[in-house]
């Protein structure tokens, strides 16, 4: 079995192998602002070094496993303790006061490595000062209706970085769309996730900011002209069903036939509250295709759940199994 590293021998594992041409002593007259622009420094650095970031990996799994929560990669681990903080300096006690302070600035390193690296949420004003969380969602934090995020991301100097980020806002829009909308994940998987950029790729990593910010922007203002026409989350849902695609333009001529359809919907619903299992989605879902069929044939369309060119079936199959359960 490997020996754990005393805590003397991990900081200069460290030292050499990432900052062997840097004086990492610097931080210990930092101010704090200077400090965190040294960070963000840093983690830019780590990731150009080396392809696919792996020395940003490297010192993220010197702590961590490669998992969204942060769970130790080792126990005991020489600097941390089970509650994932810094030991104190009495349990590093081969470190003097400097070495202690160098370790307590590679712990905050060593975390936004691993929040990049893994599209973990962070708290925001690691990256700028005044940058904070502003939902109570991890998903609305880093997502694109948090403006403030989106505009670092576009004028940050530290593009690899505002690369990584960025990816974590479109997971999270795209994880939305899952639940909400399938013609929107799709549009996403199409359209935005074309390249998984590699990290240390400068090129790489603007492209893939242009095409996602593109992607979401796009998304943002379907949703708004959507309820500029009147129409709620539900309606543009249906209508995008109806298109097989989205963002499209919107043609009321479209709006009667989708209102057909959300009434459908309610009224075929159990009466509020109802159980909800397996065999009462199916029974709705029965009900559903026959009045869609009889709805599509009113206007003059053909329903068909079998044509597997038609995404409109499966689109609007989705919409009333996540409409039962809601």
């Amino acid at each position: 079995m490997k020996q754990i590293p005393t805590p003397k021998e991990l900081l200069e594992l460290i030292k050499s192998s990432l900052f062997k041409d840097i004086d990492i002593e610097c931080v210990l007259s930092m101010t704090s602002a200077q400090l965190d622009t040294f960070t963000l420094e840093q983690e830019e650095r780590l990731l150009a070094a080396q392809p696919h970031g792996r020395l940003v990996s490297w010192l993220s799994d010197l702590f961590w496993t490669a998992d969204k929560e942060a769970i130790l990669i080792t126990t005991p681990h020489p600097w941390l303790d089970e509650g994932y903080e810094l030991k104190g300096p009495k349990e590093m006690g081969d470190l003097n006061s400097d070495e202690y302070e160098l370790a307590e600035w590679i712990i905050q390193l060593a975390a936004l490595s691993h929040d990049l690296i893994v599209h973990a949420p962070f708290p925001l004003d690691v990256l700028q000062d005044g940058l904070d969380w502003f939902y109570e969602e991890d998903e609305d934090n880093f997502g694109y209706k948090h403006k403030s995020l989106i505009e670092w991301i576009c004028s940050t100097p530290y593009r690899r970085i505002a690369a990584l980020v960025c990816y974590q806002v479109l997971d999270n829009e795209t994880n939305r769309a899952i639940k909400t909308n399938q013609a929107i994940q799709d549009f996403y998987a199409m359209e935005c996730w074309r390249l998984h950029p590699d990290w240390q790729s400068l090129d790489d990593c603007e492209e893939f900011i242009r095409t996602a910010l593109d992607g979401m922007e796009q998304i943002e203002k379907h949703y708004d002209e959507g309820h500029a026409a009147g129409l709620n989350d539900e309606e543009i849902r249906v209508l995008d069903a109806l298109y097989g695609f989205a963002p499209h333009d919107y043609s009321k001529e479209d709006f009667p036939r989708m209102r057909d359809l959300c009434k459908a919907a309610n009224e075929s619903l159990p009466d509020k509250p109802y159980v909800k299992s397996e065999n009462g989605q199916r029974e709705y879902a029965r009900k559903m295709h026959e009045a869609f069929r009889e709805i599509f044939a009113k206007y003059g369309t053909h329903y068909d759940p079998s044509d597997l060119t038609d995404l409109t079936p499966g689109y609007l199959d989705s919409w009333i199994y996540d409409k039962y359960y809601e």
